[in-house]
């Protein structure tokens, strides 16, 4: 049956892909869990392929549902989250000093508990910037199938507990399907194609001069610009957010491909605690930071909870905090993470940190051949 299914054309498989999330986000949804769709869509995808079934979602789609939330992130922006910026450099302060301390103690827990070795906790402890965290540690002397695990479980521990946790701890009302910002009022024709237009422009800048997140967030960044100001009120139809979360959740499912039953036996534990201890270090800082500055605690928690760019800005929306800030947090850590990250391991562990960086075997081999040649002149 899985042979079967295997041979499938990509898009039939894409289509199975996402019926099966829209069934699992529609069941959420009817249970009134929060951030049902992304949620539901999330576990359903992460199932079939820890099951082995085939999932697949187009990179295309993928594209263009960055796009849509990106516009639908900036269009929940309002005058007063503009006003509300003066507070950020207090706990965008706390949120860079968090960020070695949660590395440290993710790394220390992965080192002694679970016995791995220093080289891989660097790369898995990153609360944050899976792809470029990805990119780097292919290009490093570890383990990589060990690092994304680990990073995503990670991420889907958030997405499908963090909004529960909220709600139990009084800190989030948002329950519904529906996030409260997108039910505010459908744009006018003519908001609408501004916002679209701007959008797709935004995001191929945005891209093109290879912003983390690009897709996302420059058409945030820009309508957010047109929304904070007045100029443009209203958001996009909320099935078409829906869909979008249906596909996000879906895809993020689909990096459990190729995940066999030994692995997750043997690393499930490890990424489960490293998780629990990433999260409790950073809603230390989350609530300190919320008491510092007088910001509201949910989103705080949320803006430093060590989970990538795009699924921390769209589940703030999801359960009705405000995405602004929790992407220009999650943002600040990505380049800090991106910037940083080759230089802490070359501090670690030398020039020996990258494959690249060691040329001495081919250089032995070319002198071996130089030798044999001067032997056989010399005979």
């Amino acid at each position: 049956m899985i042979e079967y299914l295997r041979r499938l054309p990509s898009l039939v498989i894409a289509a199975l892909t996402l019926a099966a999330a829209t069934l699992g986000g529609a069941v959420f949804a009817f249970f009134d869990l929060p951030a049902a769709w992304l949620a539901g869509a999330l576990v359903a995808a992460s199932a079939l392929a820890l099951l082995g079934l085939p999932v697949y979602v187009p990179d295309l789609l993928r594209r263009v549902v960055f796009v849509v939330l990106g516009i639908s992130l900036g269009a929940a922006v309002t005058p007063e989250t503009v006003a509300g910026i003066r507070t950020w450099p207090i706990t965008l302060a706390l949120l860079i000093l968090s960020l070695p301390v949660t590395m440290g103690a993710v790394m220390l827990y992965l080192h002694y508990v679970s016995k791995w070795n220093y080289r891989e906790t660097l790369y898995a402890s990153a609360p944050g910037a899976l792809s470029a965290v990805l990119a780097m540690a292919s290009d490093a002397k570890v383990d990589v199938r060990m690092v994304a695990f680990v990073q995503t479980v990670r991420v889907f521990l958030l997405i499908a507990a963090l909004p529960g946790m909220l709600l139990a701890a009084g800190l989030s009302a948002s329950v519904g399907a529906i996030p409260p910002s997108a039910g505010v009022h459908a744009a006018t024709l003519n908001d609408t194609l501004i916002m679209v237009g701007t959008g797709i422009v935004s995001a191929l800048i945005a891209e093109r001069l290879r912003v983390p997140g690009g897709l996302l967030i420059g058409p945030m960044l820009v309508n957010g610009v047109l929304h904070g100001t007045g100029y443009l009120q209203g958001n996009i139809p909320p099935v078409l957010l829906l869909a979008s979360f249906v596909v996000l959740g879906a895809f993020t499912g689909t990096r459990f491909v190729g995940t066999t039953a030994a692995m997750i036996k043997r690393l499930l534990v490890d990424s489960i605690g490293a998780f629990i201890v990433a999260l409790i270090v950073c809603v230390a800082f989350a609530l300190l930071a919320a008491w510092l500055s007088g910001e509201n605690v949910a989103k705080t928690i949320v803006a430093f909870a060590p989970g990538g760019l795009e699924a921390m800005t769209i589940l703030a929306f999801m359960i009705g905090l405000d995405p602004a800030f929790v992407g220009a947090h999650h943002l600040a850590r990505f380049i800090l993470i991106a910037m940083l990250l080759p230089f802490v391991a070359r501090g670690m562990f030398g020039k020996a940190a990258y494959a690249g960086t060691k040329p001495a075997p081919a250089k032995k081999k070319a002198t071996s051949k130089r030798n044999k040649k001067q032997k056989k002149k010399k005979s």
